[in-house]
């Protein structure tokens, strides 16, 4: 499985889509992770095209005020969705890859720039990650070492491309 997290630091320059878009047609991207997209919305062809074509299930966090924003995707053909969580500053998808039954979540994270909003930001991570999975832990396709995978891009991080094999 191969996937992107950016953050995008803002999504209307039509390079930014053109870039994605590519990079999803390069590498056979199976999830899209952006973060500070600064919009609320984006239409069904902007996202199709986004992911060239492909059948992906899109979630989008709007931003609160002049900053964050969230979009993730995934591609139906390599994973079956479980379920999906939302919180001030995270999505996360449980996701089930179809190839081999390994389940695990999915998550991107857009931190607060503001010290006074760092300690909620915090706290509403230890919960996110204190509940676990709705997986049944008791069977042969749960790993302890890897209950999820964990992205934070907090900081200004610009482009990284996570690749995994099941």
């Amino acid at each position: 499985m191969k996937g992107v997290f950016w953050n995008s630091d803002g999504f209307k320059d039509p390079k930014k889509h053109k870039f994605i878009s590519d990079l999803t047609k390069e590498h056979n991207l199976s999830f899209i992770a952006i973060s500070q997209t600064g919009r609320k919305n984006f239409t069904s062809p902007f996202l199709k095209n986004l992911c060239a074509g492909r059948d992906f299930l899109w979630h989008v966090k709007e931003p609160r005020g002049r900053s964050g924003g969230i979009f993730l995707g995934i591609d139906l053909n390599v994973y079956d969705i479980g379920a999906i969580d939302e919180g001030d500053h995270y999505v996360k998808f449980h996701l089930c890859t179809k190839m081999d039954g390994f389940k695990w979540a999915l998550v991107v994270v857009y931190g607060p720039a503001q010290n006074n909003l760092k300690e909620q930001f915090l706290t509403e991570l230890v919960n996110m990650c204190s509940h676990g999975t709705p997986y049944d832990k008791n069977n042969d396709n749960f790993d302890s070492r890897w209950p999820f995978l964990f992205n934070a891009i907090i900081d200004g991080l610009n482009v990284r491309e996570l690749e995994m094999s099941g």
